[in-house]
């Protein structure tokens, strides 16, 4: 597994819209339907897209591209996630919690998702299962950082499935706990939520800060060699 692709993943478990909809299903009466159709639906979304893209990555210039090429690319994405890590910090960038309180004090109306997990169905779960996995800009440097670690298709492929068991690791550790029907457990997988959306701002900006330091110092290793 490309080292870079991993440190990604880990970074992509914890986001805020993952965990407003585990919370939203785990409060519902069949939280097991949900879940499940959540993590089918955006699994295969992301999967297909991924396994699409490393297979076009794999016959492009990206693959036999420069070490300079990628150190670049690692720096560029660093100085992105150390500015969004400062966005936040500043408080020039909010989070969907932060949007969330500022739009009910204004009086405004729900945002899109928030209409979604008010009335959830499996259709709506599995809706909102792909619609917060579309690929982003690291999920996209990820795919290339598991391109350019192996000429082997297979192994890319592996590498994509990892990357996305990794992603739906908090819908898929829900799901098998309340699968138990463990009214505790629920309550304690609804408390861990509540807690990750609650203090996401703090979180966001340590995992955005953490990220953008590794990647920078990825980059300049890779411009040093």
């Amino acid at each position: 597994m490309s080292l870079d692709a991993l440190v990604l993943a880990l970074t992509s478990v914890i986001r805020p819209t993952s965990v407003a909809s585990v919370y939203a299903m785990l409060s519902a009466a069949r939280p097991t339907r949900l879940l499940a159709a959540y993590i089918v639906a955006g699994m295969i979304f992301s999967v297909g897209v991924g396994v699409a893209l490393v297979a076009l990555l794999g016959v492009s210039v990206v693959a036999e591209a420069p070490d300079e090429v990628h150190a670049a690319i690692a720096l560029v994405l660093g100085a992105i996630s150390l500015g969004y890590a400062g966005g936040l910090l500043s408080g020039w960038v909010s989070t969907p919690t932060r949007r969330r309180r500022r739009n009910q004090a204004a009086g405004e109306s729900e945002t899109w998702l928030g209409r979604q997990l008010a009335d959830l169905s499996a259709p709506r779960a599995a809706l909102v299962g792909v619609l917060t996995h579309v690929p982003g800009i690291l999920y996209l440097a990820a795919l290339s950082a598991i391109t350019a670690s192996t000429s082997s298709n297979t192994n890319r492929i592996f590498q994509v499935l990892v990357y996305n068991v990794i992603w739906f690791a908090m819908p898929l550790t829900a799901l098998v706990l309340a699968a138990r029907r463990s009214a505790e457990l629920q309550k304690f997988l609804r408390r861990v939520s509540d807690w990750i959306w609650r203090h996401q701002h703090q979180i966001l900006i340590t995992v955005f800060g953490l990220l953008g330091v590794y990647l920078i110092v990825r980059g300049i290793v890779e411009v040093q060699r």
